[in-house]
């Protein structure tokens, strides 16, 4: 009789192994069980708003830019509406056309950021050549 009961025993984890091996916490189950919960309609909306917000940033620029190329940059009287500011630390004067809002510097070298040169840290120097209408703020630096 115990030797009966040992085979009934071993037949029926036998046929349990499977169902236990599919059952069995592994790394790779543990892992999966522990990745938070993310909703396809919550990530689809999230990326359709992410689409819009990325056409409506360039629809900005395009028009930000339009705008500063039409510009005068001259108040209602055919005067220069252009500011200048001082606090730069090259202690260059640039102007802000305040209609516009378009900052005319002159020619400055540049290092840009992580990010900005394919990812391989800080990128290679260059000179930002000088603003088409830097001749005005020099002009109205002349004249102050």
């Amino acid at each position: 009789m115990p030797q009966e009961n040992a085979d009934l025993v071993k037949d029926i984890f036998a046929s349990l192994a499977p169902i236990l091996q599919n059952i069995a916490l592994t790394p790779d189950k543990l892992r999966e069980a522990l990745k938070p919960y993310v909703d396809p309609a919550a990530l689809a909306r999230e990326m359709r708003e992410r689409e819009m917000n990325r056409k409506q940033f360039l629809e900005n620029l395009r028009i930000t830019k339009q705008i500063q190329e039409n510009c005068p940059h001259k108040d209602k009287n055919e005067r220069w509406a252009i500011n200048l500011q001082h606090n730069m630390p090259n202690r260059m004067a640039i102007g802000i056309c305040p209609l516009c809002f378009v900052c005319i510097e002159p020619a400055h070298w540049m290092i840009p950021g992580p990010g900005y040169d394919g990812g391989n840290g800080i990128g290679e120097p260059y000179i930002v050549p000088e603003h088409p209408l830097y001749h005005v703020v020099r002009y109205l630096e002349s004249q102050a």
